[in-house]
């Protein structure tokens, strides 16, 4: 699984779209301990009026000129560095940007050992990410479908010791700023990229888990506990 492909989400979505001044949408996702890549999840974005909304999205980003959900290559996750410069993710990287709240995030190692990583106080980890409508035509009746991807960064901190890459964090004191479409990506990019690297050094935890199998809060507790149950 590629980076950032799992995470967990037992979210309290009221108590975030008041966090992040967001409208909530009808139909937000049920909680799950363990979502992939194309499920529903949460995401908050900014319209063109500039008001903040957490609706749910199709996890893994669709450009407008897509013909289809196929891609030759994955693009639930996109490299913030280049975000700008790749045709699928340019366009949302200027002005569709997202934040994608979750309870935590799974990381495996070399090895293939999985591991959890949360905030120290539990509260919600707030990922940076891009969203974006695509005019879906699989069906008989055209549908808009809103998408979205997740950025990530070179690793740091104890992100590092898992795996070389990790999503970018951000913080409400920054999440307007993240979300303003009037803020240009060129700027907002590389500012957002170090500010998650050094907010990931004072706010992240990790613990190593079980094998991820099925779904529910098991999936996130410590390996070395569960263990001692058998």
């Amino acid at each position: 699984m590629g980076m950032c492909g799992r995470f967990a989400a037992e979210l309290d979505y009221p108590e975030i779209a008041q966090i992040l001044h967001a409208q909530p949408s009808a139909g937000l996702p049920g909680k799950s301990w363990n979502v992939s890549p194309t499920q529903t999840i949460a995401v908050i974005g900014q319209d063109a009026h500039g008001v903040n909304h957490l609706a749910s999205a199709y996890w893994s980003l669709i450009p407008p000129t897509a013909e289809s959900k196929k891609f030759p290559y994955p693009t639930f996750n996109a490299r913030i560095e280049s975000a700008l410069d790749r045709p699928t993710f340019a366009q949302a990287a200027r002005h569709n940007r997202a934040i994608i709240p979750v309870s935590g995030y799974y990381e495996w190692t070399a090895e293939h050992k999985p591991y959890y990583f949360h905030a120290k106080d539990n509260r919600p980890l707030l990922l940076l990410g891009l969203y974006s409508w695509w005019l879906s035509r699989e069906r008989a009746n055209a549908t808009w479908l809103l998408t979205a991807t997740i950025l990530t960064r070179d690793s740091v901190g104890i992100a590092a010791q898992v795996h070389d890459r990790m999503p970018v964090l951000c913080d409400p004191q920054h999440a307007q700023e993240w979300l303003n479409r009037s803020v240009s990506g060129d700027k907002i990019l590389p500012e957002a990229s170090a500010y998650g690297a050094r907010l990931s050094q004072s706010l992240l935890a990790s613990h190593e888990v079980a094998p991820l199998h099925g779904d529910g809060p098991e999936l996130t507790e410590p390996y070395d506990e569960m263990m001692l149950r058998f």
